[in-house]
């Protein structure tokens, strides 16, 4: 992991002298060159992280390193000294967004000795044009014309009821498991109404909005700009008996707002960037991210389908450290399935690595045909999995509930039913929460030619893993997943320095599936009985899963070490 957050923050050094280029009026970026003399300590990161954040971290192992020092201070005080005024910081790509009117100022800032790159955000000469939902996955429009009747009513959930069932997320509710002491980070683009809004009276009631922050205009105030934000807020918050119950609903949250309404820029990425660190250090379990970036205003800063490698974008490189940090960042895979201009892959950051990407589906299981996919890189498909994104309910601002489509709905069922998840097995790196919830992914309905039946476990372009179970992966950390016949499976030995022995009684025609500890399908065998002899020679020294799925249900998984 060490290894990959410095590949990551080299590449983007490189680009930020060329590419990184962004929005007007008057911002640039500052890079810096280093964090020396900073009156910060690794031995003190009481200073910087809340105590939240310490313990998340302490839970999973995860020592405090260099990236999370903050920017040296001093660094600061000299770009205001200049008269620049300091609009974002981030201490994980070590620079500043800033704006001025005078770009001598800019100039003189690369006679300091700790600037290393100055990169002007600028626009076109065409003028901007404000967009709505812009490329942040946008859904929750006005309700859809192809309105799904509920096929069940349920005195509690009303609405919410078929979203939520076909996860089985309603068994986690009744076991008790309804968030309560999951921290939740909401970054989007305004949460307008969200301080009136009916169904979201019983979460600021009960004081579970734990902080605001705005990255893209200043201060604390979020309740305006935007009703993106607050759609998806009740997807997981709402508390309205009969009505409508959201997927989280004791779970405490954090909005935070990091899109501007008045254009489409990468300053926007830089704005996240900002926003993402600041949930890291206010102890945030997960991270909902339903939006997206791909094209912009300023045309020439579009990320191509290349550039979705994990690496390459500010917010990709952001949400890859974020996950290294212990967070669940849940990412939309964008609404670009049918782009007339071919954009139909994935929009960054749901590109980054150890991360959970969500597409598309309806209740009946259908592929929605607007979400993106693409692969990334050899063995590495998005989306991960999917969520119900199409004719999906929410609360709108107007205290109407109605369906919506995009994958900026699925989401954010995605991110509140893996935090009731994750507070059942709260012992549990995000890590493994992760893993899990991809063996215990079913194949969705086949909607392509290539795969008319779909191995559970094996992913495809368009709806990855397919959709948790959350019962089959309660069943998986449980020890209590078995066949009927009752199966006995052996995996040894563990750690191992080359060849594992998998041991099968009384399952015949299995399939065995080995991924890797960020969920990439390494490699499968299938028709697989009783004894097999597996050589993990060829792997690099660290964590792997074996899945092992029989009659097209996971029957066991487990870790293996090599060593």
């Amino acid at each position: 992991m060490i290894m990959r957050k410095l590949f990551l923050i080299a590449t983007l050094c490189t680009i930020c002298a060329t590419a990184f280029s962004q929005i007007g009026p008057n911002l640039y970026y500052i890079e810096f060159t280093d964090k020396n003399n900073t009156p910060y300590s690794l031995d003190n990161p009481q200073e910087y992280l809340s105590e939240r954040a310490l313990d998340r971290r302490n839970a999973q192992g995860i020592a405090i390193d260099s990236l999370d020092l903050p920017v040296n201070p001093t660094y600061i005080a000299g770009l205001e000294n200049l008269g620049l005024e300091i609009h974002n910081v981030t201490k994980w790509l070590n620079g500043a967004v800033v704006r001025t009117d005078d770009y001598n100022l800019v100039l003189q800032t690369r006679n300091l000795p700790y600037v290393k790159e100055t990169a002007r955000f600028e626009t076109d000469t065409v003028e901007t044009s404000k967009k709505v939902n812009k490329t942040m996955t946008a859904t929750g429009n006005s309700p859809s014309t192809n309105i799904l009747t509920p096929k069940y009513t349920d005195s509690e959930y009303g609405y919410s009821y078929n979203q939520i069932a076909l996860h089985n997320g309603h068994l986690l509710h009744s076991e008790g498991y309804k968030g309560e002491g999951m921290l939740i980070a909401v970054t989007d683009g305004g949460f307008t109404n969200a301080d009136q809004m009916r169904s979201l009276e019983y979460l600021r009631n009960s004081g579970r909005i734990i902080a605001t922050r705005d990255f893209a205009y200043g201060g604390s105030t979020v309740y305006a700009n935007h009703e993106h934000g607050s759609m998806v807020l009740s997807i997981m918050a709402a508390y309205l008996p009969g009505e409508y119950i959201g997927c989280a609903p004791e779970a405490e949250y954090l909005l935070i707002t990091s899109e501007s309404n008045d254009y489409e820029e990468i300053v926007e990425e830089f704005n996240w960037v900002s926003a993402i660190e600041y949930a890291d250090s206010m102890g945030a379990d997960l991270a909902n991210v339903s939006l997206g970036y791909v094209d912009f205003d300023s045309q020439r800063y579009n990320h191509s389908a290349e550039d979705m490698n994990g690496h390459t974008n500010p917010s990709s490189i952001a949400a890859t450290i974020a996950a290294s940090r212990g967070m669940m960042i849940v990412v939309a895979a964008g609404n670009s399935g049918m782009d007339e201009n071919g954009h139909i892959w994935i929009g960054a950051p749901s590109d980054a690595y150890d991360i959970v990407t969500v597409g598309a589906i309806d209740v009946n299981q259908n592929y929605a045909p607007f979400s993106s996919h693409g692969f990334v890189e050899e063995n590495r498909i998005k989306p991960d999995i999917v969520s119900v994104g199409w004719d999906a309910y929410a609360d709108y601002i107007n205290d109407s509930i109605a369906p919506g489509s995009g994958t900026s709905f699925a989401t954010p069922l995605t991110t509140g039913l893996i935090a009731c998840f994750w507070q059942k097995f709260h012992e549990k790196s995000s890590a493994e929460i992760r893993e899990t919830l991809f063996s215990a992914a079913r194949p969705t309905v086949p909607t392509w030619e290539e795969d008319p039946t779909p191995q559970l476990g094996t992913p495809n372009i368009l709806t990855g893993r397919g959709y948790v179970d959350f019962n089959l992966a309660s069943e998986i950390l449980t020890g209590t997943k078995t066949l009927a016949n009752d199966c006995n499976i052996s995996i040894y030995p563990n750690p191992t320095s080359n060849e594992i022995t998998i041991c099968l009684d009384n399952i015949q025609n299995a399939e065995l599936n080995i991924f890797s500890i960020d969920g990439r399908l390494l490699d499968y065998r299938k028709n697989v009985s009783e004894e097999l002899k597996y050589d993990l020679s060829r792997y690099s020294k660290g964590e792997y899963v074996i899945s092992i799925s029989a009659d097209n249900k996971v029957v066991a998984s487990q870790t293996i070490i090599k060593q």
